[in-house]
């Protein structure tokens, strides 16, 4: 017998090592793919995924090569958050950081000298897209630029981006600075895995508090029109990025969540406002055609028998119900034409077995 145990679900797939708290990866789906027409959009480039899975749901030219412009701030945010144990230290803002930038791309106006915790930072980067902001945070986090970009490649490599590369920290343009949807996709899973992430990138606005240099301190907004709720209302929009150059045009990277459901999109070569329109096409063709279970959700029962094997069978628990409290963030995205009663869990060797008319679609790693 074994008594009084506590189940804690932890990534299927990844494994963090950072000491920032992150939200577990519990998503399996399965291999179906609907039969619905997909939408037309106007970007060149398109893909919506299931957050937790990681599943592609829609896909328009995925894998080709495009600038990325300032949702290259996603992995700037995301490798400095990673890479700080101290998100309130100092950031003392060279003449570098805040004079290498382009004339007239965007900034918040920090001046040489200035001193603005990080966290703050971060949020300049997020919401305003503040270009000297993301040249602060690099120095601050690995000395320079350049070797804060080797962390953005490096993290992007992990991560599985096999056609992306990073040059500048903050997207503005180079002709060697480039992404796919495919990999912006995994790049923002991840990043909306980070909870600390999630915090900064799903507010509409925040006020950055009177520094060395700024007495009044300043009150950063959002950029993305659906979290700012502004034009482009629709509903469980929680964060996202956008970008533009001339040469990458229209950028745009947005998460939304209904329920138990978590969809990422990725928007690129877009233009104007037919970016929210894409990205709205895209989630809606999602929603519609894909649902999601969590089968031990509100179960609170812990383990009390080793003599275990089927644990759940459609809605009913077995004899010997293995999991239990700490399962409740696992999930399994289906078609909707797909029946949950066509779902069965086993528990093997602290794993959970997940199957879809007999057949495995993924597995959850627990840890005791």
């Amino acid at each position: 017998m074994i008594k009084g145990l506590k189940i804690m679900a932890i990534a299927a797939c990844l494994m963090f090592s950072t000491s920032v708290p992150v939200v577990a990866s519990n998503g399996v789906a399965t291999e179906t793919k609907v039969n619905a027409v997909q939408p037309s959009i106007d970007g060149k480039s398109g893909i919506v995924i299931d957050a937790k899975s990681g599943k592609i749901l829609f896909a328009k030219n995925i894998d080709m090569k495009s600038y990325p412009a300032s949702i290259t701030k996603i992995l700037t945010t995301l490798v400095a958050i990673e890479n700080n144990d101290d998100l309130y230290k100092e950031v003392i803002f060279s003449r570098y950081a805040v004079n290498s930038i382009e004339p007239g791309s965007t900034h918040i106006g920090i001046k040489a000298g200035e001193i603005i915790p990080l966290k703050d930072v971060l949020y300049g980067i997020m919401l305003e897209s503040a270009n000297e902001a993301c040249n602060g945070a690099a120095e601050a986090t690995s000395g320079s630029t350049k070797d804060f970009v080797k962390l953005m490649n490096k993290k992007a490599e992990e991560l599985g981006c096999t056609n992306s590369h990073f040059v500048t920290t903050n997207g503005l343009h180079n002709d060697d600075h480039y992404v796919t949807a495919r990999d912006m996709a995994k790049i923002s899973k991840a990043a909306w895995e980070n909870q600390t992430f999630r915090s900064i990138a799903n507010n509409s606005n925040y006020f950055m508090a009177p520094t060395n240099k700024e007495k009044k301190g300043r009150e950063l907004w959002n950029h993305h029109k659906m979290v700012k709720r502004t034009m482009f209302l629709y509903r469980g929009a929680e964060g996202g990025k956008t970008g533009y150059t001339t040469r990458a045009g229209g950028t745009l990277v947005t998460f939304v969540k209904r329920g138990e459901q978590e969809l990422i999109s990725v928007v690129l070569r877009g233009n104007g406002y037919e970016l929210y329109r894409d990205t709205i096409k895209m989630m809606n063709y999602a929603f519609k055609n894909y649902k999601v279970v969590t089968p031990f959700k509100g179960v609170s029962k812990t383990l009390q028998d080793d003599n275990l094997g089927i644990l759940k069978t459609g809605n009913k628990l077995s004899p010997y119900t293995l999991p239990l409290k700490n399962l409740n963030n696992i999930s399994v995205l289906l078609a909707k034409n797909e029946d949950p009663s066509k779902l069965t869990y086993k528990y093997v060797s602290n794993k959970v077995i997940i199957s879809y008319d007999h057949k495995k679609i993924g597995t959850v790693k627990l840890s005791f």
